[in-house]
């Protein structure tokens, strides 16, 4: 099992109801893909010292399951996922840092 992590720093422009919709339509997009195990996103939970982090203060983080790298490659390539990408950049321009890894607990 291969985890794709995302941290999304979202403008304070993008409406909660904006968010809520691109993470629906997100998780629409790559289960449709039948590449994705699951899906999973939560908001950040903002403390004081957020203001002092060195890279961008996240909004959401979400969570991707494949069965291992090679679906995952298959996954980032998947022309929907790429058309999604496209349209809420331009929409909402959004920063985002991801990871790979194996699960971290059983």
């Amino acid at each position: 099992m291969i985890i794709h992590t995302l941290v999304f720093s979202f403008s304070d422009s993008m409406p909660e109801a904006e968010r809520k919709q691109f993470f629906s339509e997100m998780s629409q997009v790559i289960l449709g893909s039948g590449l994705a195990e699951k899906i999973d996103h939560k908001p950040h939970l903002r403390l004081p010292d957020d203001a002092y982090a060195p890279v961008f203060v996240s909004s959401a983080i979400a969570e991707i399951s494949c069965a291992d790298l090679p679906t995952l490659q298959k996954l980032t390539g998947y022309p929907k996922l790429g058309e999604f990408r496209d349209k809420w950049q331009a929409k909402y321009p959004y920063k985002v840092i991801w990871t790979n890894h194996e699960k971290l607990t059983v």
